[in-house]
This record gives structure tokens, sequence and C-alpha cells, in this order.
């Protein structure tokens, strides 16, 4: 299993040859976030329809042939959504492949700690949510704030 972060969006990562045992795909992503929380992350572009504290996970795959050639998630490695013109190619197009998303803020009575909850998907249908507390996060840098 191996987790791919875009270029585009920082908060989105793919995840190349998913266990088949849904519970190891499911540890494999909390550790993700938590590692992703424990560093000098930057917000980046927004996904469409999407909440600005989130991390998203969808599965390496999909294919779409159109005007541009063949795309799937992996479009989303270097490129950002297209949501309009003559083309249209934007995450939300692949649900099938969608395995979790972590929404996340501060915690109450704690400021300095994140408190979240992932919802975790399987083959596009929900399937349950998971609550992650106490995280220790480093600050987060707007995309336009270079970072030392």
């Amino acid at each position: 299993m191996r987790f791919i972060q875009s270029e585009v969006y920082p908060n989105l990562y793919l995840v190349k040859y998913p266990d088949k045992e849904y519970s190891k795909v499911q540890k494999a992503i909390q550790e993700k976030i938590k590692e992703h929380l424990q560093t000098e992350h930057k917000t980046g572009k927004p996904l469409a329809y999407t909440n600005e504290n989130g991390i998203y996970f969808y599965e390496y795959g999909g294919m779409t042939f159109g005007f541009i050639g063949e795309a799937g998630t992996g479009y989303f490695m270097d490129h950002e959504e297209d949501l309009g013109g003559f083309v249209t190619e934007e995450l939300g197009m692949y649900r099938d492949y969608r395995l979790a998303e972590f929404y996340y803020d501060s915690c109450p009575g704690d400021s300095t700690l994140i408190c979240g909850e992932i919802n975790y998907f399987n083959q596009g249908e929900f399937m349950k949510v998971d609550s992650l507390k106490n995280i220790v996060s480093l600050p987060i840098y707007p995309k336009n704030k270079a970072l030392k």
C-alpha cells in the first residue's frame, strides 16, 4: 500500500495498491492523518465542494476517456480540477474510489490539539465513522507563505 500526496492539493492522498483487508487500510489512513497533521503542511488550493479542514483519501485508479485522453484519480496528482468548459474533470466524479474523508478542528477545551471524524467508504458506499482526538498538530501554513 502506497500513499501519494497530490502536488496541487496537499490535503489529498491517492492510495496505490490498497490492502485487500480493509481494516489495514483504515489503520494506515489513521496513521497518515496523524503524520500529515504533525508536519508543516500547507493548505493549498481547496478541492471543489469540500471543507477547508479536511484530508481526503482516494484509491489511485478510475478512467475517463474524453478530449484530454485518459484520466482518473491520478489526474489530480499534478492537475487542478476542471469544473467547466468543454471537458470537466472533478474529483467528485470518482466516488467509487473514495476511501476516507477526515474533517477536523481544534479540540473543545484545548485549541492546541486537533479532533475530528473520519468517514470511511468502500466502493463509494459509506461504511462507518470513527473519531480521532487530541492529535498534536504543527501550524498550517497558507500556500503563499514561504516555509523556512
